[in-house]
């Protein structure tokens, strides 16, 4: 088991992963590659047995993290991966000089709620009916 920066050999296999959850942020492989080759991205990859498994994508600016996209097999949910790969990445914007991670998240989306809470953050807002004009956005965040 390991995480690890992905390369744009992973591109097709992170497009896969993130069609199989439907909150995910559904950017495509073209999308995917473009934030692996953003200088201000990062996109981590979980990999295990040389499959990746699931992965995290975010963007700092100055001091400023957001997460933008995570996804996990289904196949392998429920084993602690979203949590590890928030963790690192948490880590790492630290590191980085971040002092504050963002994402937004589909009150509906349950499971990653429940992540989210458990890695720290807290609701900061809402945006109503974000998500095709029909389901709440809950901002969330956490100072590091």
């Amino acid at each position: 088991m390991k995480m690890r920066p992905a390369r744009m050999l992973d591109a097709a296999r992170l497009a896969f992963i993130e069609q199989t959850q439907p909150h995910s942020a559904h950017w495509g492989e073209k999308g995917l590659a473009g934030e692996i080759a953003n200088a201000s991205a990062r996109v981590w990859c979980w990999e295990e047995e040389g499959e990746v498994l699931g992965f995290l994508a975010l963007r700092l600016a100055a001091d400023v993290c957001e997460i933008l996209n995570l996804a996990v097999l289904p196949s392998a949910c429920r084993r602690g991966i979203g949590f590890r790969l928030l963790q690192q990445a948490l880590k790492d914007v630290r590191a980085r000089g971040g002092k504050t991670v963002t994402l937004e998240v589909n009150v509906t989306n349950v499971p990653a709620l429940s992540l989210y809470t458990k890695a720290g953050l807290k609701e900061w807002g809402r945006r109503e009916k974000f998500y095709g004009g029909k389901e709440d956005a809950l901002i969330m965040g956490i100072r590091l």
